[in-house]
């Protein structure tokens, strides 16, 4: 086969090591307001890539059989991801029926060792870009049609060990049952599982998930409470019996890139992004810091790109690039106080506008700030109060969002809020010390194939020093770094590519 391919060789079945876990489950599983909203093709995928230690000893690194019983352990916690998703034919809303159908194991092979598909000798660093079909090739496949629905597992695991004997553990979940933070804290508590497999007692998570929708279904309402909700007029849903959920294909020049921006660089834009009249500057995440720069240079690159055409768009035309979409976890305590271990979706998406002028020529404090104000003036109770209205709804298959994303903008999301790296180690060294990930990533698969996305994650400069390779350790002084996968239309990319202080942060 040729030098990069993956190759499939056995697929097992998962189901629950205690078969009475599924039985005890209700049948068909209901999901909650926050996971109807989620277009139902999408799935939350993640790409972990392990490099075996020179010192680690015979073949038993990162095990398909030891991960095929941690797995199954895993399921305890998780049965409904058992299931395959149907449509419930009154409410017309996404619900899990057939449990114990079974989630799915893969087991590959690819002859590449993961030293030839790391950027440099120097670095050692390895990108998604680099892995086979752009990381695609160690994901489970997915049919991503309306059709599949009901025959797509609903969590799915490639395990492919490479030449070197390395690993790759691509990982799919559908985003129908959770969010980037579930999604993280089901592979979290997998390690963990896998990891306790080493002694002889029984795996068990210390603090089980929480895996039951806020507000499931109308049976959640009283009658009181149904009316009240229904009586609400919500800022960002309508119903719509018409509507159609086809949309407007991406250009086929979209490709994703990763970025790097290091603790020095950071620090440049962070220094950029203070207000030179404020008394007490806002103190700004990374999140912020990157969102704005990213949110403005794109607009400038989007309005060269038309120049180069020898187009002068006017402000109409304009408007679909100025906007910027991001996502809120509505887990913190601050916001609807859901259980620190909530695994279904708990996502709220608030977007803002920008004027041309600010994007064009304004200073990048003004950008951020904008950005923070958007995210910190959501009304929580408004929020709670439009999910309750979806809940309330006898017809999901109605609900429309009000504004659709537009094409051109920017999306900016965190793929999960935590440190991305910490607890999703599997196995240790020789001197019992945890062997972290060398990548965590998504994947550039079709579902995220849009002209303005940022996925804005950490780095494995947040792991403990001991845990860091000696190439990716960062002074403690600097901020971490922080990497963004980004997706662009071809045009626009040409145009950053020859932007010389763009090059020169992302270098």
């Amino acid at each position: 086969m040729p030098l990069d391919q993956v190759r499939v060789s056995t697929r097992h079945t998962l189901n629950c090591a205690n078969e009475a876990t599924v039985a005890a489950l209700e049948s068909p599983f209901s999901l909650g307001p926050m996971d109807h909203i989620v277009p139902a093709m999408l799935t939350i995928e993640g790409i972990f890539v392990y490099r075996k230690p020179a010192k680690f000893v015979g073949d038993n690194f990162l095990t398909i059989e030891r991960l095929k019983v941690a797995a199954s352990h895993l399921l305890d916690y998780y049965p409904h991801l058992t299931g395959r998703l149907q449509q419930n034919p009154v409410s017309q809303a996404l619900e899990i029926g057939s449990l114990g159908a079974g989630a799915e194991l893969w087991e590959a092979q690819c002859p590449r060792r993961l030293s030839s598909i790391a950027v440099s000798a120097f670095s050692a660093r390895i990108l998604v870009t680099f892995l086979p079909d752009s990381g695609n090739a160690v994901l489970p496949i997915f049919h991503s049609t309306m059709g599949a629905v009901s025959h797509n597992p609903i969590f799915a695991i490639q395990h492919t060990r490479f030449g070197c004997g390395g690993v790759a553990l691509g990982i799919r979940v559908h985003h129908q049952v959770c969010d980037a933070t579930g999604f993280m804290q089901l592979v979290r508590d997998l390690a963990e599982i896998y990891r306790q497999l080493r002694d002889s007692s029984p795996p068990t998570l210390i603090s089980p998930p929480e895996i039951f929708s806020y507000f499931r279904g109308t049976n959640s309402l009283s009658a009181s409470q149904k009316e009240k909700a229904l009586a609400f007029k919500p800022v960002d849903y309508c119903l719509d019996e018409n509507a159609t959920d086809i949309s407007e294909a991406d250009p086929p020049s979209v490709s994703s890139y990763p970025l790097r921006f290091q603790g020095q660089e950071l620090i440049t834009i962070k220094n950029a992004a203070i207000d030179p009249n404020a008394q007490e500057p806002t103190s700004f995440t990374r999140f912020e810091l990157i969102s704005a720069y990213l949110y403005q240079r794109i607009y400038q690159a989007r309005l060269q790109v038309l120049r180069n055409k020898g187009l002068t768009p006017d402000a109409k035309s304009l408007e679909p690039l100025r906007s910027f979409w991001t996502t809120m976890d509505m887990r913190d305590s601050t916001r609807l106080k859901l259980p620190a271990r909530y695994f279904p979706n708990a996502v709220y998406c608030p977007s803002a506008s920008a004027s041309h002028e600010l994007l064009e020529k304004g200073a990048l404090w003004e950008v951020a700030q904008l950005i923070h104000d958007t995210i910190h003036s959501v009304d929580m109770n408004q929020v709670k109060q439009q999910f309750e209205w979806v809940a309330a709804q006898p017809n999901k298959r109605h609900i429309r969002f009000k504004e659709k994303v537009p094409r051109g903008c920017l999306v900016a999301t965190q793929w999960s809020r935590g440190k991305t790296y910490a607890g999703v180690d599997f196995d240790v060294t020789v001197d019992a010390k945890r062997i972290a990930p060398s990548l965590v990533s998504p994947a550039f698969s079709e579902g995220y194939r849009v002209n303005g996305l940022a996925i804005i994650m950490s780095t494995e400069e947040e792991l403990p020093r001991g845990q860091r390779t000696r190439r990716s350790s960062a002074p403690d002084n600097l901020l971490r770094a922080v990497d963004v996968q980004l997706t662009l239309d071809g045009p626009v990319w040409d145009v950053l590519n020859t932007d010389s202080n763009f090059v020169a942060l992302h270098s």
